[in-house]
């Protein structure tokens, strides 16, 4: 049986000049029964407060983006990036020396890489203002930022070498003992 043939069927059915008499009081308790809509000011309120808070994860998103794009020495003059390259290239042979995790398991040398940390920290504050502020104060700062950073990378370096020295002749002094 095809759609015409069922049409043809109950098209009496669907033939009517009026409503069957009681399909507007069924209407009316269905209309009755469904409480008045209000406007829902919290909604609108929510609606605000999401859109304000996307706005400034963005705005924070891409100030995190500038900050990680900071300026260098070298943005101020050439002769200061070649200073600065010197800096970076002792800081990245010490570094390359040291095992970070070890150093900071060691109750003893933890608070360096705390210091450490927060060196950079400052470090990255100076750098978001080269360009805003009297540059040769701020070369000043950061070249004194370098020369602490490879100070307190010795300092790291030379507590592993007497650490190193103790546990070796502790551990001679060890064997000594057991022959």
């Amino acid at each position: 049986m095809n759609i015409e043939d069922l049409i043809k069927q109950r098209k009496n059915d669907l033939d009517l000049e009026q409503p069957p008499a009681d399909s507007w009081e069924v209407i009316q308790k269905q209309w009755k029964s469904q409480p008045p809509t209000r406007f829902n000011w919290w909604k609108v309120a929510a609606m605000v407060l999401l859109t304000l808070s996307l706005g400034l994860l963005i705005r924070n998103q891409t100030l995190q983006e500038q900050v990680s794009d900071l300026a260098s020495l070298g943005d101020i003059s050439e002769t200061y990036q070649q200073v600065e390259d010197d800096y970076l290239m002792q800081i990245n042979q010490i570094e390359t020396e040291i095992s970070f995790e070890e150093v900071a398991q060691d109750e003893d040398m933890a608070w360096m890489v705390e210091e450490l940390k927060v060196l950079d920290e400052v470090n990255d504050l100076y750098r978001q203002d080269i360009g805003k502020i009297n540059e040769d104060q701020l070369v000043e700062v950061l070249i004194d930022y370098y020369e602490k950073k490879i100070r307190l990378l010795r300092k790291i370096q030379l507590e592993i070498e007497r650490s190193n020295k103790f546990k070796n002749n502790e551990n001679n002094f060890n064997d000594d003992i057991s022959m």
